[in-house]
């Protein structure tokens, strides 16, 4: 993008993730807490998922965040509701493809993992690579996760702009707030928005390249199970809140539930994040394995 002009920043994608929804709450209450940071740039704030947050949960029917597929936003006369909310959310937004309307998504999650502050992108877009590797620089609690998405049949809300970053805060109980990641979630959203004015005056692009780790999605892996589906081993006790620590080939991953080690089964070392993510429960994923680059961005 040579100009950035449309931001939205959403919370609530998520009901019970409640970071982004009181982000949203307190700047839709006074813009003066955001529209400083970018006056080049048209900024809406969206709650993304308003009934699920009224009772407290992740979903009403479906996880809005895995609704934005091409294939279920053509679908007419949805009965989930999460279906209909991405069609409304589509059409205000959008629609995805090279015609949306919308440059930049920044979404504000939660999770139960110890992940700090994950920045996630999913795609090498100019501004959101510079504009994170300056931020890993300033707080030393973020990361960077790539996670490559094909736009069409991705089924995250942000893509159905031109580029996104989706913020995943934790570790944090779904459906609490934490008051320290809270405040350094609003920071980071907010020098976002201020790079991306940066961005804008074409200041940001002559700052010199950052060297940054970044963590590029691998695998999604299940906890060991039986033949009947049942999980028959936890996160080993020496992995747990340790993302993106490395784990090398034959390391311990998993413990059964009677005390034995079971190894990473990769041919080369991997870096997990996500693990034990309570959310993922139901999604049969333990942990997403990621390889380890040092680049400059």
């Amino acid at each position: 993008m040579s100009q950035i002009k449309t931001i939205v920043i959403a919370g609530g994608t998520h009901g019970n993730e409640l970071t982004g929804v009181k982000l949203y709450s307190k700047w839709a209450a006074d813009n003066h807490y955001y529209k400083h940071a970018c006056p080049s740039a048209k900024i809406e704030l969206v709650h993304t998922n308003i009934e699920a947050t009224q009772v407290c949960r992740r979903y009403v029917d479906l996880d809005l965040n895995r609704s934005f597929a091409n294939r279920l936003l053509a679908l007419e006369n949805p009965s989930a509701y999460e279906i209909r909310r991405a069609k409304e959310l589509n059409d205000r937004f959008g629609p995805k493809g090279e015609n949306t309307k919308t440059d930049l998504i920044i979404d504000v999650h939660n999770t139960t993992s110890s992940m700090g502050v994950c920045l996630i992108l999913s795609t090498r877009d100019p501004f959101t690579m510079r504009a994170s590797a300056e931020l890993v620089h300033e707080f030393p609690n973020c990361f960077i996760y790539y996670q490559p998405e094909e736009r069409g049949e991705s089924p995250y809300f942000g893509t159905i702009a031109k580029a996104d970053i989706c913020l995943e805060i934790g570790a944090q109980p779904h459906g609490t707030l934490d008051a320290s990641l809270f405040a350094e979630t609003e920071k980071i959203v907010l020098r976002y928005l201020e790079m991306a004015e940066e961005w804008n005056q074409g200041i940001l692009q002559k700052k010199p390249k950052k060297t940054v780790d970044v963590y590029t999605q691998y695998k999604d892996i299940d906890y060991p199970r039986d033949k009947f589906g049942e999980i028959r081993g936890m996160v080993h006790p020496n992995l747990q809140n340790g993302d993106y620590k490395e784990v090398k080939s034959s390391d311990p991953i998993f413990i059964s539930f009677d005390g034995k080690d079971i190894p990473n089964e990769e041919d080369k070392s991997v870096w997990p994040i996500f693990i034990n993510e309570s959310a993922y429960y139901e999604k049969k994923l333990a942990m997403s394995l990621t390889l380890k680059t040092t680049e400059e961005w």
